[in-house]
């Protein structure tokens, strides 16, 4: 298990209160500001969000039966993009999970207010039904593919060739080379790519896919990108037993790990945890100590865990545009960026477990 802190000592946990961190960060611009930088020290907000759906006509169909799934836990291509526009133009800037987790001052440029991005699931295992198949790198450019489109690559319909394409048009939304951090499954393999043995491909496919799936992580970590856990098989913790638990970090390490490298962040599906539990002692054991979570922010208990930090992050899909508009209007104007393609309009107040 993790350590409680002795009581009465000094508090080193990192904690994000509904999905916004209160950091001691760290920023690689020498340890002091310039006249053009200032030492931030308010709340970092954390958000997130899953693959993007692209082709509307297609996720929001009636005959679909991933729509409601759709609906609720996913942003469109559209309002990805609108979201980015949104955070910009409030001078919010990009600065990576590590910074904010970090012991140094967040310094930031004058006029920015830093922002940590996290992309959760990533595995693309809905072909055909409005999302991609797979990230690529194209002409040493990351972009989206999708076979059965007429123009099969593009930079206009996932959240990582999105972003990309926004970083070049707008350099300044990164500080110091900051993007996401990618939040990984394996049960069907990752960002498209057929890793694993539970993808049901044969042992040629899955070689090939390992092979250029590493290619496509060391870019994408060249440029800033960071990667976690997302659980191989993406279950909800409190469904799982002691050894289920062993099982999912046991597949992580033995075929996930090898292509993205160790990590020590895990995000959990759904946010669903109870760090009390006995099977949490099976993350220490493989090594995770930073906690990616949603809701309302840290337990009591979790705050005095002194070895290891839970991170509280804002949900951004169908779900929480149409009920948080109030509690996210410092980022973005919510309806404003709602995408009327949807089949639920924005009225509908179905939360996630309707």
């Amino acid at each position: 298990m993790y350590t409680l802190r002795k009581k009465g000592s000094k508090i080193s946990v990192v904690l994000f209160i509904v999905a916004t961190v209160m950091c001691i960060g760290v920023f690689a611009f020498g340890g002091t500001a310039t006249a053009k930088e200032y030492v931030y020290d308010g709340k970092v907000e954390h958000i997130f969000t899953h693959e993007l759906v692209y082709d509307t006509d297609k996720a929001f169909s009636e005959g679909n039966s991933l729509r409601n799934c759709f609906d609720k836990d996913h942003l469109t291509a559209s309002e990805f993009g609108k979201l980015l526009d949104s955070l910009y133009s409030r001078g919010y800037a990009l600065i990576s999970l590590d910074a904010a987790l970090g012991n140094a001052d967040i310094v930031m440029p004058r006029g920015k207010k830093p922002i940590v991005l996290s992309f959760d699931d990533m595995t693309y295992d809905t072909v055909g039904r409005g999302c991609i198949d797979k990230i690529i790198v194209s002409d040493g450019t990351i972009c989206d593919y999708t076979a059965r489109d007429d123009v099969k690559i593009t930079r206009e319909r996932e959240n990582i060739s999105i972003l990309e394409k926004f970083i070049e048009d707008h350099p300044d939304f990164s500080v110091d080379g900051a993007r996401a951090t990618v939040c990984v499954n394996g049960y069907n393999g990752i960002l498209g790519y057929r890793i694993t043995p539970d993808c049901n491909v044969s042992d040629k496919i899955m070689k090939r896919d390992a092979e250029s799936c590493k290619e496509l992580v060391a870019e994408l970590k060249r440029r800033g990108y960071t990667f976690a856990s997302h659980t191989y098989y993406h279950k909800y913790f409190n469904g799982m037993s002691h050894a289920d638990v062993e099982k999912d970090c046991a597949m992580w390490r033995k075929y996930v790990e090898p292509i993205v490298g160790e990590t020590r962040v895990l995000c959990f599906p759904a946010g669903e945890h109870n760090a009390k539990s006995d099977k949490f002692g099976v993350f220490r054991k493989y090594g995770f100590d930073t906690f990616l979570c949603v809701g309302a922010g840290a337990t009591d208990y979790e705050r005095e865990l002194s070895d290891a930090t839970f991170i509280y992050r804002k949900p951004f899909d169908g779900t929480a545009l149409r009920l948080y508009k109030k509690q996210y209007a410092q980022l973005v104007d919510c309806e404003a960026i709602y995408d009327s393609s949807r089949f639920r309009p924005y009225s509908y107040r179905g939360g996630y477990h309707c």
